[in-house]
């Protein structure tokens, strides 16, 4: 039997690293230019890269959902797929995105299954032609059971796609009315089903935490999980400021969430059910049986991989030292595209300082941070950098080091997002 981590670390548990796209500047005409002549350099870092289009597009707005998305009844979406063709041929053309091998394409959002699948496949392919894919490269593609068709996904899953990613939230229906979520929790249910059926891999996003969540709704919930056979990332439930679910928790038509402590353990019911049912916790939320998801360089390339995302809205960029997310507005990203420009909104440029804290926030992914590697960017040992903080950590046990690497341990699990903060802090000075 798997025993789930715990510890009283902290008063709290931070479920978040301490850097999101909402934290990058506005982008600076400075900044945009040395990105640009970055763009025009070799990629040499030997790493495999994720191609991610996005569709920011959705017919409808669940309540909890914070993504800048615009409603599928406002787009024309011919014109958007051409427009995102011709941002991404922007990159196509530059240096270092032609000196760069892709290992993944996902469509994300959004909500891509809004296309038909011949425009989902010929988007694919527009990207297939444009950018090197490695030997051995997969195909995601994001929906929701509204609006992926049973014949769509066959045609998908013909074409070769190899994941497909849901939202399932919960299988509670009541729940699931609350969160406005457009489809039941069958329908949710006959669409993997259906998937699975036809081999495709299905990871599924699953929430905790939900306003009136009760254990053993989330209990069952993770039983169906299981039982379907699906890849998991569960996250606990952040609410949002200006999002509808805020206002119906502030105007009492919601309960409010669980405390602290509620969170915590549903956190490791979850861990305790997902790993004795033969899952491994992968990643920063991620529940896996697939030993490919073990080893995707999206990940364990991090922060020296990188991940080309395009799109109005997209806000997962970064190659190396520069993050960056998308201009929202789908008027304003289409006419920036349209006159020739990237339509880049935010832009951050990481110092050194930024890359060391951002290499101990692997451990926020599960991951160890290898002291070789760590000299080897930047002259220094982890201990040299962080000396307080690897030393607190140790003695609360929530982390170990040797002469190889730092990695979190089980008691470290449930606080990797208090660990990443950590080093949030101004790194030692000599």
């Amino acid at each position: 039997m798997t025993k789930a981590p715990q510890s009283e670390a902290y008063e709290q548990r931070t479920n978040w690293p301490p850097y999101t796209y909402r934290d990058y500047p506005d982008i600076k005409p400075e900044t945009y230019k040395a990105f640009m002549e970055f763009l025009e350099t070799e990629n040499t870092t030997g790493r495999l890269m994720e191609l991610q289009p996005w569709i920011s597009v959705c017919d409808s707005r669940c309540a909890f959902c914070y993504f800048p998305t615009t409603a599928s009844s406002k787009v024309q979406l011919g014109d958007y797929l051409e427009l995102l063709k011709k941002e991404l041929e922007m990159y196509a053309k530059t240096k270092y995105v032609q000196t760069s091998v892709f290992d993944e394409i996902v469509l994300g959002g959004g909500t891509p299954s809004v296309l038909s699948a011949e425009q989902m496949i010929d988007l694919i392919d527009f990207c297939k032609e444009r950018f090197t894919t490695s030997k051995e490269y997969f195909i995601k593609v994001t929906g929701s059971s509204k609006t992926l068709a049973l014949n769509k996904i066959d045609k998908l899953a013909a074409y070769g796609v190899y994941q497909m990613d849901m939202g399932a939230q919960t299988f509670d229906d009541k729940l699931r009315k609350m969160l406005c979520l457009p489809d039941s929790a069958a329908d949710v249910e006959k669409a993997i089903r259906h998937a699975r059926n036809l081999d495709l891999c299905v990871c599924v996003d699953l929430m905790y935490n939900l306003p009136g969540q009760t254990m053993e709704s989330w209990i069952n919930t993770l039983k169906k999980t299981i039982e379907l056979d699906v890849e998991v990332d569960a996250y606990s439930l952040h609410v949002d400021p200006g999002t509808p679910l805020e206002t119906m928790i502030k105007r009492g038509i919601s309960p409010p969430q669980g405390d602290a402590e509620y969170e915590k353990e549903m956190y490791l019911a979850a861990y305790k059910m997902l790993t004795e049912a033969g899952y491994k916790a992968v990643g920063h939320d991620r529940y896996s049986r697939v030993e490919w998801h073990m080893r995707e360089n999206c990940l364990n390339g991090w922060p020296w991989g990188g991940i080309l995302t395009t799109g109005a809205g997209c806000f997962m960029g970064y190659m190396q030292r520069f993050s960056y997310s998308n201009l929202e507005d789908v008027n304003d990203y289409m006419s920036t595209v349209k006159a020739g420009k990237l339509p880049i909104h935010r832009l951050s440029e990481s110092t050194d300082e930024d890359m060391m804290s951002r290499e101990m926030s692997r451990l926020y992914l599960r991951l160890p941070v290898s002291k070789q590697e760590f000299m080897e960017k930047f002259g220094k040992l982890p201990e040299d950098v962080f000396p307080q903080q690897l030393k607190n950590l140790k003695e609360k046990g929530l982390i170990e080091i040797d002469d190889k690497e730092v990695r979190i341990t089980k008691q470290g699990e449930v606080w990797k997002g208090n660990i990443a903060w950590e080093f949030a802090q101004k790194p030692a000075s000599n």
